[in-house]
């Protein structure tokens, strides 16, 4: 589930601009000015970029034990120190990817205050409207980090902190779940568990993986096919305790 870039000293002038009408009035040798540099500041983030564009392409086509630092490091036109520096071991490296593309860009706003997740879990939205959001939601976030997910689902028995982190992932959407059966709920808990625990297998990435990468399906075919089956699973959950 990774910012400021801009040196603000580089504004502390006169109009954008050194004030070099002082010196005419008592000239000043061997002064040297203070050293910025902006464009080190902004290769580092392009460098730091197409790192993760580059890990982001082959970890989703080659998996993690067929992806190599080597490998990134080649496709990003950057040695393999240059990707370590930068960023970090293989598992970083893959951590960053995860992190960056689930919530597509270094924004560290939560997915369930960003549109349309904020319409699926607002009290007052009208039912088809939250199943419709959420829907859409899930489907953008897996066009751009199911493949990688399923890698990191692969990946973390192999190390610790990709562990660590795809038993977040999994709390947090479950956790996202069960806001979104809560959000409708008249009936009682026993049926509020069972709708989570649907909601958060038919909304996972494998089932997007299996009809997307596997049947054939269009990206909205899924879309519309999750609204569907989130709409009629909340339904179920409004009625008689």
């Amino acid at each position: 589930m990774p910012i400021g870039l801009r040196d603000d000293s580089l504004f502390n002038q006169v109009d954008g601009r050194p004030n070099d009408l002082l010196p005419t009035i008592e000239p000043v040798t061997n002064t040297k000015r203070p050293y910025h540099a902006p464009t080190r500041t902004e290769q580092a983030a392009r460098t730091r970029d197409g790192i993760l564009h580059a890990a982001d392409d082959l970890f989703s086509a080659q998996g993690w034990s067929g992806t190599t630092i080597a490998d990134i490091a080649r496709a990003a036109r950057v040695s393999p120190q240059a990707v370590h520096q930068s960023i970090g071991a293989k598992p970083a490296l893959l951590i960053a990817a995860v992190q960056r593309a689930v919530g597509g860009d270094a924004a560290e706003l939560p997915l369930v205050e960003r549109e349309p997740f904020r319409i699926a879990y607002a009290a007052d939205a009208p039912l088809p409207e939250r199943a419709a959001a959420f829907a859409k939601g899930t489907r953008e976030v897996y066009q751009r980090a199911g493949r990688l997910l399923l890698v990191l689902a692969q990946a973390s028995p192999l190390d610790p902190e990709l562990a660590e982190l795809w038993d977040r992932a999994r709390a947090r959407r479950l956790a996202d779940c069960r806001k979104l059966v809560s959000a409708t709920a008249t009936r009682g808990r026993a049926t509020q568990d069972r709708l989570t625990d649907l909601l958060f297998v038919q909304s996972g990435p494998g089932v997007y993986a299996e009809l997307v990468s596997e049947r054939g399906w269009s990206a909205k075919a899924y879309q519309a096919w999750l609204a569907s089956t989130v709409e009629t699973l909340l339904q179920t959950n409004v009625g008689r305790s």
